[in-house]
């Protein structure tokens, strides 16, 4: 431009250019001896990662801190190194960016332990809802996976550093993840079982196919990794194909005793409300049903049996999620039904409503509904229907506790009937029934000792504080603790620093059985507004307490994984 504007086309513009050489010439070097570092930055960023990487193999092997924990140092750690000697890369900055990444991993060192512990928990828990699923399924198999869920309770109990929580973990994952893959093994499995009897009904030798079937329903019972679970469905596809390929004339045969398991999936889709999918499905079967009656060549049965096995599995999550919204609909009606029942509070005479804990839209099926809301795979969805059919379950065995008269020191029919449902009739169990604010505990089913209690608080249709009901488990023991307020200076809800002698942790939200030793009543009426001379004059805020001079034999006798259920 200098050139061009002073009208001259060489003389005036190679001067300009010989300094922006020089300039560029000058700037590169001092980019490259800033790169290098001159030795200092590249020692010290060397000696900064060696440290690093030290660190990380101490947390690995000494700490047995999992990789999932270290995602984010070792992740950024990757991108600082990347570059490395380049043109613009700094050796200042990668050294400063190391020893703030070790900081950073020591922090998540000194926490490993607690974060794992309550990682090690929630799995554990979910461990336990997926084994009740499968109990209530009616699997056999479930008496080796609760020996394993026993192991790791009690490895759990015993547990003080990160990698030992950490293995616990990885347990529960893994076994969690086992009971998942089981149900579409089994699924799999029960349409092999199909296709043989409709071979054995139509006089179709069967004695190769019954072997393979029997070596698939060991296998099934010996699985103890979701990876076994799926190659299983695998084999048993190739099996169905074999069949296909040996027995020339079984081919329809099979082919329709597929489209006939597809069949009646779909119409328990369309039982449980999902009309508009079933349509869809219902389509392809009608398609797979014309195809198959003209289908003559084994490599077209081949190919038809396989894209009726693929529809067919394209409906696990239509049908889990569609028996999941059915079942919350069920108790939603329950709950409507029941929404008339009330108690008489013989402190102010004025009617409350019996069944708010389930009603409540945090605790009760707000908090189930949200659960599944959150489901995206079969195993959510399965999750989220065990909770809804246990918060029904529940209600109703509240509704029946209502009617009975037996006292409360005696074990009671809806006590067992609970206990029965979640399949803990053997071990260590507390019940606490909302209706008699009171809570039991068995062992083995038999009623080993019983307390007075006060659960969550009502006062109003829009201010009530329920206890969580349903299936819990005993997560963590605090003796002595404080108990701050979750709530604001100023909220009707806040309560001062309290000191608690014993704490029994049984729901991640915060809820605790634990004494109250500011209290003076305890059991019938006290989870309503009433006049406590003690001190407190109504519920609590979701808590169960009890009372001071029983909660040392409860501390005591509570192991963490105890079940406890409250209806």
């Amino acid at each position: 431009m200098v050139g061009k504007a002073a009208g001259h086309r060489v003389s005036h513009g190679r001067a300009p250019r010989r300094a922006s050489l020089v300039a560029l010439a000058l700037l590169l070097a001092s980019v490259l001896l800033t790169a290098c570092g001159g030795g200092a930055d590249q020692d010290a960023a060397k000696r900064n990662k060696a440290n690093l990487d030290a660190e990380l193999t101490h947390a690995r092997s000494d700490l047995g801190l999992p990789d999932s924990m270290l995602t984010s140092v070792t992740s950024q750690e990757s991108k600082i190194a990347t570059g490395e000697g380049g043109l613009l890369y700094s050796y200042g900055d990668a050294a400063s960016n190391y020893a703030v990444l070790l900081n950073q991993l020591k922090g998540i060192e000194a926490t490993a332990a607690q974060t794992l512990r309550t990682q090690a928990q929630a799995d554990l828990d979910a461990f336990a809802r997926i084994l009740r699923q499968r109990r209530d399924d009616g699997f056999s198999e479930v008496a080796d996976y609760q020996a394993r869920y026993d192991q790791a309770q009690l490895a759990f109990q015993a547990a003080t550093t990160a990698g030992e929580y950490a293995k616990v973990d990885a347990t529960a994952q893994a076994q969690t993840a086992a009971l998942q893959a089981m149900w579409p093994a089994y699924q799999k499995l029960q349409s092999y079982k199909a296709v043989l009897d409709s071979l054995a009904k139509n006089g179709m030798s069967t004695t190769f196919g019954q072997q393979m079937y029997d070596q698939d329903i060991q296998v099934f019972r010996e699985a103890s990794a979701a990876a076994r679970y799926q190659a299983l469905t695998e084999v048993i596809d190739a099996q169905i194909a074999q069949l296909l390929a040996n027995q020339a004339a079984a081919q329809p045969y099979i082919t329709a005793s597929l489209l006939q398991s597809f069949q009646a999936r779909i119409d328990l889709l369309r039982r449980y409300g999902n009309v508009s999918d079933a349509a869809t499905f219902q389509q392809q079967h009608d398609q797979d049903a014309q195809q198959l009656a003209s289908t003559q060549q084994l490599a077209d049965y081949v190919a038809l049996a396989q894209t009726i096995a693929k529809q067919d599995g394209a409906l696990d999550i239509p049908l889990i999620k569609a028996k999941a919204q059915y079942d919350l609909t069920q108790l939603q009606q329950l709950i409507s039904q029941a929404s008339s029942v009330t108690i008489i509070n013989p402190y102010d005479h004025k009617a409350y409503p019996a069944i708010y804990p389930y009603s409540d839209p945090l605790e009760g099926i707000g908090d189930a509904s949200d659960r599944l809301k959150a489901a995206h795979t079969v195993a959510g969805y399965q999750a989220a229907d065990t909770d809804l059919l246990g918060l029904r379950v529940g209600l109703q065995a509240l509704l029946d506790n209502m009617r009975d008269p037996t006292a409360h020191d005696l074990a009671h029919a809806t006590d067992l009937t609970m206990l029965h449902w979640y399949g803990v009739t053997s071990g260590k169990a507390i019940v606490i029934s909302f209706t008699e604010q009171t809570a039991r505990m068995y062992q083995n089913g038999n009623l080993v000792n019983w307390s007075y209690v006060t659960t969550g608080g009502y006062w109003s249709a829009s201010n009530s504080l329920p206890s969580v009901p349903g299936y819990h488990e005993a997560m963590a023991k605090l003796s002595p603790t404080i108990f701050t307020s979750p709530d604001p200076v100023g909220s009707p809800d806040y309560y001062q620093p309290t000191p608690i002698n014993y704490a029994i942790e049984y729901n991640d939200g915060g809820f605790f059985l634990h004494d109250a030793w500011w209290r003076g009543t305890f059991g019938p009426y006290t989870n309503l507004p009433h006049h406590d001379p003690a001190a407190f004059n109504g519920g609590s805020h979701g808590c169960i307490n009890f009372p001071l001079a029983f909660m040392p034999w409860l501390y005591e006798w509570t192991s963490l994984g105890t079940p406890i259920i409250v209806y």
